[in-house]
């Protein structure tokens, strides 16, 4: 599936969030949600997605404290700040002209709810460059956008048109003035409704830059109620009552959503999309017709009458005429690939032949665009199998019982619709298959797991190239959590880039952490990176020589294009000239991890000398162990850092280190870790994989005030010594219960 898989919905990102954060979380920025590492405004930046929000695809630990953005935190500069003034906005006579201070207001998810962001006060004045006219420019802004900058403004009588570079990313705003406020939307991310308010401040500090909307709890009263007859009409007083409501959106379309499941009459479908788009027409046109396509999403994911949700998809697209929206194009197209092979499928379940034919050959067609989509895979597999070709069927329901979480993607599709077919799910038919060309099921698990290595990864592209003796190579970072559902696009992308690249260009590591659950791949060392040193809050997170990567969160389905993302940006630091060189050789002898490993070059970096670090970890090479997530195989897991997360400082001019380490006592402190944490938390860790026999010594040199690594280097190690594979002690829970050298 492409990136248009998770459609846009405000729906979607509120009521079937994928994220949980760490307690006691702060929610401010720009994307709606806790500050994480992975959307810092100083990273690189993968494109928005076109879902608009960048924590849709977090797992986060739970948030414990229930107050979301009114949660008080000892780490803000003045924590009862919101207590000092209200609200900058005035509540003074109604404007007639856009003449004044004017407060951009974005109106996006958060963690909790809605969240009104106070991005920015633009003034607008007499123009002295042009007679009569008016000009725009940015007075003020707050802290809930990253870096950005005023860098097109038009004013021309009620309307005006403000264009902003955020951190590299375009931020779009249309409106018109009407009753003293100024109606529009924003184009950032995705399009959703914004306004300009008035206000006599000239600055917003002291203000809580990000509220909740004053219509927020009557939204939320209107969600609470437990049958769809009393939600629909709660909503639809709510659009009544609150025609100028920012969140009138999400009412709207959470109307079309319940009643497209509640299989309403087409003509009462299009009398309600009809007057959806007379309350939104306010908003602005390009607002207009980001309504029409998400209508067209919404009837094609709750699979609504296929016909009308086709004709009506084909309405929307014609009806996307603002080239800014071409994304969006690109969702309908996903969506009607989608009611097409629902068809499929019927057409294949039937005992029309050619129709079938017809069938597998779309579906075939689809899969080489989208190869892990569960229902294209499904539909292919259920063919093999009518045609009686066991062994393509088998192939086929292997790899949707074994490939991460698209069996339960699938029973959650069926669950949602059901048709009138009783449907089995894929592992059950396997299985059978099974055991019809066998006899039993001896080797089924074998046969997954070869499925599992042989298609996870497919989707990567050949190696790459050696680059020029000298490059700097990158460091990925990936952490992640084998209970993260939204970790595992990371996980096989991140995988991907290991088969494209060698590890004399990119070296990836994977630090795991108990979020959302307990993970049993956990160290303490990681669990500092990432917290203290990084200031991590959500999984997964990604960094490229020590530079956060945004919009890394997904599923299987979107791992290819998070890979895809990836790589640009692993391409454009590979050739960048590395400063220092990293040394490292390491070996097993009488049962010790001997590493030494220093630094040269050090003199280039002049005053920037006393703020590296070398950091050196040990990593295992690959642990086979299903994850609650379906991940089957974790590779580079780092299991200690030499020195610890602080890492070594500079002495007497040099960064280098030497140790020797019993593999054994390095098993023994992750036991007594997870033995630990298992008592602490009441809980018993199904299997503790810990063979520590296939490992990588990784050193780099790290800026501590700016993060950037400036150059990595690994050597794989080899220990056949029994003193690294001895049995683990259980935990008392309360559960049942070689040489090698390296100059470069």
């Amino acid at each position: 599936m492409s990136q248009g898989w998770r459609n846009g919905l405000w729906l979607v990102l509120v009521c079937s969030s994928l994220a949980c954060s760490k307690p006691d979380t702060p929610a401010n920025n720009s994307e709606g949600g806790p500050a994480t590492a992975a959307n810092s405004s100083s990273g690189l930046k993968l494109p928005p997605a076109p879902d608009g929000d960048g924590d849709s695809g977090k797992a986060r630990a739970s948030d414990k404290s229930g107050k979301g953005n009114s949660s008080l935190s000892l780490d803000d500069d003045n924590p009862f700040k919101e207590a000092t003034k209200k609200s900058p906005i005035d509540q003074g006579a109604a404007r007639k002209s856009l003449a004044g201070n004017w407060v951009l207001v974005l109106t996006r998810p958060g963690q909790e709810g809605f969240i009104d962001f106070h991005t920015s006060i633009i003034t607008v004045a007499a123009d002295k460059a042009a007679e009569g006219g008016f000009a725009a420019t940015l007075t003020a802004k707050s802290e809930v956008l990253p870096p950005f900058k005023l860098t097109a403004a038009e004013v021309e009588n009620k309307n005006i048109h403000l264009t902003f570079d955020v951190s590299g990313t375009t931020l779009d705003f249309q409106g018109s003035l009407k009753d003293g406020v100024v109606f529009g939307n924003a184009l950032f991310g995705n399009c959703l409704p914004a306004r300009l308010l008035p206000t006599k401040e000239e600055s917003l500090d002291g203000f809580n830059p990000s509220p909740e909307p004053v219509d927020a709890r009557a939204l939320g009263q209107a969600f609470s109620q437990p049958e769809p007859a009393a939600k629909l009409k709660a909503l639809a007083k709510f659009v009544t009552d609150r025609p100028a409501s920012p969140l009138s959106m999400m009412a709207w379309e959470t109307r079309v959503f319940i009643s497209a499941q509640r299989d309403l009459p087409p003509d009462e479908i299009e009398t309600l999309v009809a007057d959806y788009q007379d309350g939104i027409t306010p908003w602005g046109p390009r607002l207009q017709q980001t309504a029409k396509a998400n209508v067209a999403i919404i009837l094609a994911h709750t699979k609504y009458n296929p016909e009308y949700a086709l004709k009506y998809l084909s309405t929307a697209d014609k009806a996307l005429t603002d080239e800014s929206l071409k994304d969006l194009k690109e969702q309908l197209k996903t969506a009607r690939e989608g009611i097409l092979t629902v068809q499929a499928l019927k057409y294949i379940d039937s005992d029309d032949s050619e129709r079938a034919e017809k069938a597998f050959t779309f579906l075939t067609k689809l899969r080489g665009k989208n190869p892990f989509d569960p229902a294209v895979m499904y539909g292919l597999a259920r063919f093999h199998e009518k045609s009686k070709q066991t062994d393509e069927a088998i192939a086929l329901y292997a790899e949707l019982a074994s490939l991460p979480m698209l069996e339960g993607f699938l029973k959650r599709d069926w669950d949602q619709k059901a048709d009138d077919i009783e449907r089995e799910l894929p592992s059950a038919t396997l299985v059978k298959l099974w055991k019809t060309k066998h006899g039993k099921t001896d080797g089924l698990d074998e046969f997954k797991d070869e499925i599992y290595r042989k298609r996870v990864l497919s989707f990567a592209d050949k190696p790459a190239a050696e680059t020029p003796t000298g490059n700097r190579l990158v460091l990925c970072e990936l952490f992640t959590g084998s209970s993260c559902p939204p970790c595992v696009g990371a996980d096989i992308a991140t995988g991907a880039l290991e088969i494209t690249y060698p590890k004399t260009q990119v070296i990836v590591l994977r630090y795991h952490q108990h979020i959302p659950g307990p993970d049993p791949l956990t160290n303490a060392d990681g669990e500092d990176r990432f917290s203290n040193y990084y200031r991590g809050q959500g999984t997964p997170t990604v960094l490229l020589n020590g530079a956060p990567v945004n919009n890394v969160g997904g599923y299987l389905p979107n791992s290819p294009d998070i890979y895809r993302g990836l790589k640009t940006l692993v391409d454009q630091q590979l050739s960048q000239k590395a400063a220092v060189k990293v040394r490292i050789a390491a070996r097993v002898q009488d049962g010790n991890l001997q590493i030494v490993s220093d630094v040269l070059g050090l003199d280039t970096l002049e005053g920037e000398a006393k703020d590296v670090r070398l950091r050196v970890i040990i990593a295992e090479d690959e642990v086979h162990f299903l994850a609650r997530n379906g991940v089957r195989s974790h590779e580079m897991i780092v299991r200690r850092m030499i020195g610890g997360p602080g890492g070594v400082e500079l002495k007497d001019g040099k960064l280098a280190v030497k140790e020797s380490i019993p593999l054994a006592e390095l098993k023994t402190s992750l036991a007594d870790y997870l033995k630990k944490y298992e008592e602490s938390e009441g809980i018993d860790f199904p299997s503790k994989p810990l063979d520590l026999k296939r490992l990588h010594v990784v050193a780099f040199v790290q800026n501590d005030e700016s993060h950037e690594i400036l150059q990595t280097n690994a050597i794989a190690v080899v220990s056949t010594d029994s003193a690294a594979s001895e049995t683990i002690t259980p935990a008392a829970g309360k559960a049942a219960a070689k040489k090698a050298k390296s100059d470069d």
